[in-house]
């Protein structure tokens, strides 16, 4: 009788042990989940930033570009008209301009 006792006692020990240990690794468990979202969601941020970065880059490479091919002194007729019009909104006699009254609508 002492010994059906003595495996019951150990029986509910292996069991309350057994339910520890579940509680244990269910809790390991939960931080790992949330230690895996918050670093996803890291690591999507950084991604989005690299992009942003990677396009300020490539606009920036490009001014380099422009700005390369005009110290080189190989500025041509059509580049001196786009930079007339870009900069100094300069037109010739007989282009049509038409005027935009953006100023006005942004006071109202």
């Amino acid at each position: 009788m002492d010994n059906n006792r003595e495996k019951g006692l150990a029986r509910k020990r292996s069991g309350n042990l057994s339910l520890g240990l579940r509680c244990f690794l269910l809790l390991v468990l939960v931080i790992s989940v949330g230690v895996f979202a918050s670093r996803m969601l890291e690591y999507t941020q950084l991604i989005d930033q690299k992009n942003q970065l990677q396009n300020k880059k490539d606009e920036y490479q490009a001014q380099i570009d422009k700005m390369n091919h005009y110290s080189k002194g190989t500025i041509d007729y059509d580049d001196i008209i786009r930079i007339a019009r870009e900069k100094f909104n300069l037109v010739f006699p007989d282009d049509t301009v038409i005027y935009s009254d953006q100023s006005a609508a942004g006071q109202k």
